[in-house]
């Protein structure tokens, strides 16, 4: 496609306000650091955590702006054009995991430490000093978390990459290396701080790019905004479960958002490193709440988009294109100029949104749990280079997976249920640890993973890949062998402050 001197114009408009946003922030953080210095606050608590200076418009935003990448353009409408508006399903679930995990989970870790696996070796007592086995712990649990992660934003990079590609006639590889590029010289410049406000900025345009889509099709249309949303109503298209499943499917959607958005917001570091920004425990509570609604009005824009698109194409008799290609091959072909350099800056803001936020919780980890939390002299030089290292993988995972037929497929699977792990040793350590003591070594960590993926594994051959039961029926599992375990291993001798490392 060829982007009109205004198209481009508007691209680069968006990314010359990414980086002044991040230079802005860099500045802002050398001063807090300054000022919070004298109180004891590390360099590492202040690229990561920004200080813990976020704001409730900060951490909201960018919440919203992480959970929605480029495949939000690729998968929402083509969910809706080919079946309905089901996938609410899951997004009513999440609205009501993050009003539970808001008031249950936070307590559990804000001002606890740097990551989640780090809270997880502290236990319950939060414990100053880890035992070898608990840094064991860390390290196995990290190694596990950033493989599956990579993975995970590999997928959501692709996507972005691949709309960017075609809008501009340039090779994939080359599409990923410069999205890629760019996010990690503004993470660089400024730390989670550049990424949240980064993300305000990006949450801003992809959301102005999903009404502006709606705007464009009314006009372009013989018929109005209203007549193409009335035609999918009365096709159907507004339905909230597939006829061939039934209302139950309603339910168990409900059920699985529930875990899944547990399992995402409630302790990927990804996530929870904003609500561990966030400057007290009342703001991060509120920032998580309140995501709850924004996620939802988004989901809602793009997934009525779909509706209307698919309007369009019937109403207009045009043909089909591939299902990944239906909300690009409409900007191409039917938008006007200035809007389809708006639409390109939304896709590239909704794909850089998602990986900043890996790519900071990674180098987090890397540099807290895996390499140890000792200081040196050359912290930034480290910073910056597990950043690229990270970066780099990601690249080369997201080039491998286009080249492989179905990959991709599996990679957003893959993502979807890397969590469930997580989840399942967050409950049992910290918050049922009433029930059960288990302790933080590696051993029982890969021990608790297996017994996550051989419970989803049983679902998976049993019931034919139920996405809506998958992820639930891992925790469960995970849960009843823990409690087995804590039982059988009998810590009842065990002296007390031996019990959590």
């Amino acid at each position: 496609m060829q982007l009109s001197p205004l198209d481009v114009g508007v691209v680069v408009a968006y990314i010359f306000l990414i980086f002044l946003i991040a230079v802005k922030a860099n500045q802002f953080m050398r001063r807090h650091f300054l000022a919070k210095k004298k109180e004891g606050q590390r360099a590492m608590e202040n690229h990561y955590l920004a200080g813990r200076s976020l704001t409730f418009a900060e951490g909201l935003f960018s919440i919203i702006a992480t959970e929605f990448s480029a495949m939000a353009f690729l998968i929402l409408p083509s969910y809706v054009y080919f079946e309905n508006l089901s996938y609410l399903r899951f997004v009513i679930g999440a609205c009501v995991s993050r009003w539970v995990i808001s008031y249950f989970f936070i307590i559990k870790y804000y001002g606890k430490g740097l990551t989640i696996f780090e809270i997880l070796a502290r236990g319950i007592h939060h414990y100053k000093n880890i035992r070898k086995e608990g840094h064991n712990g860390k390290r196995t649990f990290a190694v596990f978390y950033i493989f599956t992660k990579i993975v995970g934003v590999s997928v959501k990079l692709l996507g972005g990459a691949i709309l960017i590609s075609q809008f501009f006639g340039t090779p994939l590889f080359g599409s990923l290396v410069l999205i890629a590029l760019m996010t990690y010289v503004y993470i660089i410049l400024g730390g989670l701080k550049a990424v949240v406000r980064t993300d305000m900025l990006q949450a801003g345009i992809f959301i102005v790019g999903g009404v502006m889509a709606h705007y464009a099709l009314g006009k372009m249309s013989s018929h109005t905004w209203g007549e193409l949303m009335a035609f999918g109503y009365e096709q159907g298209k507004f339905s909230l479960w597939n006829k061939d499943i039934g209302p139950l499917s309603f339910l168990y959607g409900i059920i699985g958002g529930i875990a899944y958005d547990a399992a995402t917001h409630g302790v990927d570091q990804d996530l929870i490193q904003k609500f561990l920004g966030a400057k007290d425990i009342r703001t991060a509570r509120r920032v998580l709440g309140w995501s709850a609604l924004g996620s939802l009005l988004v989901n809602i824009l793009f997934l009525t988009l779909g509706v209307v698109i698919w309007s369009f194409y019937t109403k207009h008799g045009k043909p089909i294109p591939k299902s990944e290609e239906i909300f690009s091959f409409l900007i191409q072909n039917h938008f006007p100029t200035g809007l389809k350099g708006l639409m390109v800056a939304s896709i590239l803001a909704a794909c850089m949104s998602s990986l900043d936020s890996s790519i900071n919780a990674m180098s987090a980890i890397f540099w807290n749990d895996l390499m140890g939390s000792e200081k040196s002299k050359l912290f930034r030089v480290y910073i910056n280079l597990d950043n690229l290292i990270i970066t780099g993988s990601i690249v080369i995972s997201a080039y491998l997976i286009s080249q492989v037929p179905g990959a991709m497929k599996f990679g957003i699977y893959f993502a979807y249920l890397s969590t469930a792990p997580l989840l399942s040793f967050f409950l049992c350590r910290l918050v049922l640890s009433r029930y059960m003591n288990i302790s933080y070594s590696a051993s029982l960590i890969v021990l608790s993973v297996f017994t996550c993926f051989l419970g989803m594994a049983l679902n998976h051959f049993r019931f034919g890949f139920n996405p809506q039961l998958t992820i639930l029926v891992g925790i469960v599992t995970t849960v009843l062998f823990m409690w087995l375990y804590s039982v059988i291993t009998n810590f009842s001798n065990t002296p007390r402050e031996n019990l959590y490392e």
